[in-house]
Formats: structure tokens, sequence, C-alpha cells
């Protein structure tokens, strides 16, 4: 019956709104100190399309970092169960939904590949900001797929990574090393660079420009969790 209750709408909704409510608590009360936003700030500011990524195991402080000037914010969601949750999450902080998976963008088979590339491209060509965990939503941990590099080709926005740490916090033993923030300390957000991949980009170039925006962001990854007085965690 416990389980039933948790599977049901009213329930998914619940712990959706406790969420959010609890992530707009981090984001206020968090002395956030940001680092080379000037990287970000001219596409953000363009107002045109653009493909957000940070790690899955910082998802809990994904809307520190927007502000509502800023182009409206879609979010991938796995069609999994906690990706109802998830998708719940999202829309109570007042951000659009896109259901399916980064690892099947551009497929045909399970998980909503085909629509989810489809109502991506069509964010994106509408100035949106389309945000993915690449990693997600069962890793590996910190390693960034092809996805996210062919809706850069195919609609020409940028990639914009984007890192996340606090001095406060609760560490999972899960698959990727998930990390509950707390309230009330210190929080840092660095910001990658852009990236353009090109039409003319072969998928040896678009192989090594993947590996070059993961390694970034695990360097950033490592520097960020060092300066907030945590053990940086590698990728799997």
């Amino acid at each position: 019956m416990f389980k039933r209750l948790l599977r049901s709408a009213f329930m998914t909704a619940f712990i959706g709104w406790l969420i959010a409510a609890y992530m707009v608590l981090i984001k206020y009360s968090t002395r956030w100190e940001v680092q080379n936003f000037d990287r970000a700030q001219p596409v953000i500011n363009g107002q045109k399309g653009l493909i957000a990524l940070t790690w899955h195991s910082r998802f809990m402080m994904l809307n520190s970092a927007w502000k509502k000037q800023y182009a409206l914010p879609y979010v991938l969601i796995s069609r999994s169960r906690d990706g109802a949750i998830v998708a719940k999450t999202t829309q109570f902080l007042g951000l659009k939904t896109i259901r399916g998976s980064a690892q099947k963008i551009g497929s045909d088979k399970a998980k909503g590949g085909a629509q989810a590339g489809s109502a991506i491209i069509d964010a994106i060509r509408n100035d949106g900001c389309v945000v993915i965990t690449p990693d997600g939503p069962r890793g590996p941990r910190q390693r960034l797929g092809e996805g996210p590099l062919r809706l850069a080709k195919l609609t020409g926005a940028p990639i914009l990574p984007c890192i996340f740490s606090v001095s406060r916090r609760k560490q999972f033993n899960s698959w990727d090393k998930f990390v509950l923030p707390l309230p009330f300390g210190r929080g840092k957000i660095i910001w990658g660079s852009p990236v353009y991949i090109k039409q003319s980009d072969d998928f040896k170039g678009m192989d090594r420009i993947r590996q070059e925006i993961e390694d970034e962001m695990n360097t950033l990854l490592r520097q960020a969790d060092i300066e907030m007085g945590h053990n940086p965690v590698d990728a799997q």
C-alpha cells in the first residue's frame, strides 16, 4: 500500500513541491560566489537558444544559477518513475520539462528519444535554454555522451557547462555521489567555456570536443569541491 501511495499522482506532486521549495531555500540561504560569468554572459545575454550542462549529482542546485531575465529553461528529464517527481519539481520552479533521455536523442528507440529530440530542437529554435544532466539518469558518473553535441551541431546552439558546490552538504553513496546541499552555507557556481559545434566537424572532431568539455567540467568540479572543503569525486 505504501508503494502504491508513493506512485500516486498526489504524492508525486507533493514530493515534487517539497523538493522545489527546498531548492528555493538553498538558492536564497546560500552565500554564492560566481566564477567565470564573463564567459557565459555574452551567450546568456544574446537571448538565443543554448544547451546548458551540469552533472547529475548537482541537480539540487540548478536553479541557483538562473535568473528570471535569462532565457526560459527547459529541463530534459528521464521517463523513469523518479523522473516524474523531478518533472513536478521543475514545474513548481516555473521551468518547462521535456521527458526523454539524453542518451537516446536522435533515436527512435525507447524512452522517447525521437520525441525528446524534436521537443528540444523546437525549444532551442524558440530561443530557450535546454538544461541537460548528460550523465543521468544512471551514469556512468561524470561522463559526457554524444547527445548534447549532436543537438549543438544540428541547431547551431552553444553548449554552456555550469558547475556547483556547497560547503554544507550531505553526500550519498549513490552511483553519482549525489549531493544534497544544506542551507545557510557558502556556495560556488563556476561557468565553463561556451562551445560551438561546426557543421563541418566530423566524428573524430566531435569526439575530441566531447572529451574537452567533459575534462573541463570535471576539472571545475574538482576545483569547486576543494574550495568548499570537500574531497573531489572522480569520474566513473
